[in-house]
């Protein structure tokens, strides 16, 4: 005689996870994710930092070419409130390009923008005014560029 079918699923096994099984996967994934979310916080940080100081660099090399190319001294002018800079004609005050890297549109959103002397003008000849330092920040981690007044511009190695 065949076995009524209500038996014939009980000794094969149900298939699936018990709601135990369940909360127990739910509990450790949250677990996980208590422990990755400051370390993925802090390495979010340190990339924004590091791509700003990049296009920092980026941008001072292109003042120094400017300044070259149009014959006409280009004046960097910097923010420290609006965590931005500017790089103006010196001759006509035309602005040639604002950058900013911080608020709703930014998406370095640094806490700290600091340019040593905050206003110096780059020369034709490749030479600028003084030598700078520029510093900037996204919560606990901080990079420094420098550019020499004979136009070499790093970022400085931690």
């Amino acid at each position: 005689m065949a076995p009524s079918s209500r038996k014939y699923a009980t000794t094969r096994g149900l298939k699936g996870f018990t709601l135990f099984e369940l909360l127990i996967i739910v509990v450790i994934l949250g677990i996980a994710a208590t422990m990755m979310g400051p370390a993925m916080s802090r390495i979010v940080r340190h990339q924004r930092v590091n791509r700003a100081s990049t296009i920092i660099v980026s941008d001072l090399q292109n003042a120094f070419a400017v300044a070259a190319r149009q014959r006409m001294p280009v004046r960097v002018q910097a923010d420290s409130a609006s965590r931005s800079y500017q790089f103006i004609d010196r001759k006509t005050l035309a602005v040639l390009r604002i950058r900013a890297f911080y608020g709703d549109t930014s998406e370095y959103k640094l806490s700290t923008l600091q340019f040593t002397p905050t206003t110096f003008d780059v020369f034709p000849n490749g030479v600028s005014s003084s030598p700078v330092t520029i510093k900037l920040a996204n919560g606990d981690y901080t990079r420094t560029i420098t550019a020499s007044s004979a136009g070499f511009v790093r970022i400085v190695p931690q």
